[in-house]
């Protein structure tokens, strides 16, 4: 089993969902195995949200001309349900971004 920062690390340097899970499916081994804590429990969750919002607003940012940061921002807002999807995902961006632009 890997040493917690050391899947930390890795998980931060993901490049899409499809790594970001695999981390994930990794980390929830561990947990079922007693090798973590739920502090670390804690801090995998957050580094894996804010990662996972920016896989996820890396690909609409390929779809939507708009400010990454912008974007990253928006998603990282979104409700979850509409995180689910990527069509309500990138409706919802457009959205706000429209809103932002105050159109």
């Amino acid at each position: 089993m890997k040493a917690f920062k050391e899947l930390i690390d890795e998980t931060l340097q993901v490049e899409n969902i499809e790594e970001l899970e695999a981390a994930a499916d990794l980390f929830q081994f561990g947990v079922e195995k007693g090798y973590y804590t739920k502090g670390q429990s804690d801090e995998f969750n957050s580094i894996y949200w804010k990662m996972k919002n920016r896989c996820l607003a890396y690909e609409i940012s390929g779809e939507i001309k708009g400010n990454r940061l912008d974007i990253i921002s928006i998603v990282s807002g979104a409700p979850m349900e509409v995180k689910d999807n990527k069509n309500e995902l990138l409706n919802y961006v457009k959205g706000r971004l429209k809103a932002l632009k105050g159109k």
